[in-house]
This record gives C-alpha cells, sequence and structure tokens, in this order.
C-alpha cells in the first residue's frame, strides 16, 4: 500500500472515530436549536411584557425618601415606596418579622388611582376585594419589602425632568404583580423628559 492510501485510509479512520457529537453537521445543528430557543424565550417575555402593559390596571404608588447620595446615578434613580414602610409596619406588630415571606397588600384607590394601604392578605382572592380595592404582590427578603423594581432607568441628560416624581405608575395584571412603567409628579401628570428640553429651547 502506498503512502497515499495509507493517508487516505487514516483519514477515514479518524472521521469515522469521531463521537456523533463531534461532527460538524451535529455542532452546527445544535447552535441552531439554541439560538431558535433564545429567540422564542426573548418573544415570549416580550409577548407577556405587552399583554401585561395591555391588560393590567393602572396603580399610582407614592415614592418614599431615599438617600440623597445614591438617588441618581446617571442614567438611572433609586426608587421606594411609602407602602413599604405601611407593610413593614404591620408585620412588625404581628411578631417578629420574617427573614424571607410573601403576600399581598391590598391598597384602596383614589380618584387619582393613587393607591392608599387597606391591609395585607396571606393570597390573592379578588373575590374578597371592593371595587376600589387592588391586590398587589409583595416579597420580603432579608428584612426588606420588595414591591417591584427599585430602580428607574432613563436616558442620561434627563435627571432633571425626574427630580419632580412623587409618584411610580404601574400596571397591575389580574395576579397582582406590579410593573413600573412611568414616573408620576404631584398634579398627577406622567413625566415627560422631552417637555423639559423643550422649555429649555424655549427659554
Amino acid at each position: 500500500m502506498n503512502d497515499a492510501n495509507k493517508r487516505t485510509d487514516a483519514s477515514n479512520v479518524s472521521t469515522s472515530a469521531l463521537a456523533w457529537w463531534q461532527k460538524r453537521a451535529v455542532t452546527i445543528t445544535i447552535a441552531i436549536l439554541g439560538l431558535v430557543g433564545i429567540l422564542t424565550f426573548i418573544s415570549m417575555n416580550v409577548m407577556k411584557y405587552e399583554r401585561h402593559l395591555a391588560s393590567g390596571d393602572p396603580v399610582l404608588l407614592q415614592l418614599a425618601p431615599v438617600d440623597p447620595r445614591g438617588f441618581m446615578q446617571g442614567d438611572y434613580m433609586t426608587l421606594s415606596y411609602a407602602l413599604e414602610r405601611d407593610v413593614l409596619d404591620v408585620l412588625d406588630k404581628t411578631g417578629d418579622r420574617p427573614k424571607s415571606s410573601e403576600g399581598y397588600v391590598i391598597v384602596a384607590l383614589d380618584e387619582h388611582d393613587v393607591g392608599h394601604f387597606v391591609r395585607l392578605a396571606d393570597s390573592h382572592q379578588p373575590n374578597t376585594l371592593a371595587a376600589n380595592e387592588k391586590a398587589i404582590r409583595y416579597r420580603l427578603r432579608n428584612g426588606s419589602v420588595k414591591l417591584a423594581t427599585n430602580a428607574f432607568f432613563f436616558q442620561e441628560g434627563h435627571a432633571n425632568a425626574f427630580e419632580a416624581a412623587e409618584y411610580g405608575l404601574f400596571r397591575v395584571n389580574d395576579k397582582g404583580d406590579p410593573l413600573l412603567t412611568n414616573l408620576v409628579n404631584e398634579t398627577f401628570e406622567v413625566i415627560d423628559p422631552t417637555d423639559t428640553d423643550k422649555a429649555k429651547v424655549n427659554n
């Protein structure tokens, strides 16, 4: 057998000896399936977010003061909600505050859709709510209440506009999950940073 034939035979043996997962076609197929899975996951999350926005009921929650050193961080602001303090006050009165738990805080909406604390509930029971009441899921982690995101992101350079924020505007779905959508000022208007930019130009 000449050298050329030996090399060909060696190549064939080497190829056939590869495990199935090491073959190029299999690797490409796995990569494509992985990409399809990622895109499907992203699409489902986007659809879930859009459904939440479309079907959720508007609820305004009053913002609570936060450490001014951490309030503005260039392109986002740190948020805290007055309702968190109400939840902690009730939990403290009922005994030792657990480090980790979850439940629902029931709020009554006024004429501006601002939610005011009413009571706590262990489960979501819509049939027990009054016409103007909403149940909002909360989580207690390391002794602190988490209602929703504690940060609001915006385009850099728009910090001045959001300093007027008094409320967070949420969309609350039928499961009691709150989704922060905008910040609102003391006159119950959604803050639009472009209005501030226009005012600067006019002045």
